[in-house]
């Protein structure tokens, strides 16, 4: 079975008929699983409640933490910079 007739690469254009190989942009959220040393993690999640305590919030969950992060190396340039480094470096590693 090849990935058209599953339903893969198929989009309809405004008349209704389906037109194969056009894809149309996903816009669902993406799952992403990371582990991390529990040492790690307890330090996270102590600066999500200080800052939660902070900013006046019932809670600050890790995974918004998370995505934060992720737009702030795509958005700082520096930022980037300094994570390619340490991933380099072999950092980020379990």
């Amino acid at each position: 079975m090849s990935p058209t007739d599953r339903g893969y690469g198929k989009s309809t254009n405004r008349a209704g008929n389906q037109t194969a190989g056009a894809e149309l942009p996903r816009t669902t959220p993406i799952r992403v699983t990371v582990d991390v040393r529990p040492h790690l993690h307890r330090r996270l999640k102590r600066w999500c409640n200080a800052t939660a305590a902070e900013l006046d919030l019932s809670s600050v969950d890790l995974s918004a933490l998370l995505r934060v992060l992720a737009d702030e190396v795509l958005e700082d340039e520096k930022l980037a910079d300094k994570v390619a480094r340490r991933l380099q470096a072999g950092d980020g590693r379990l």
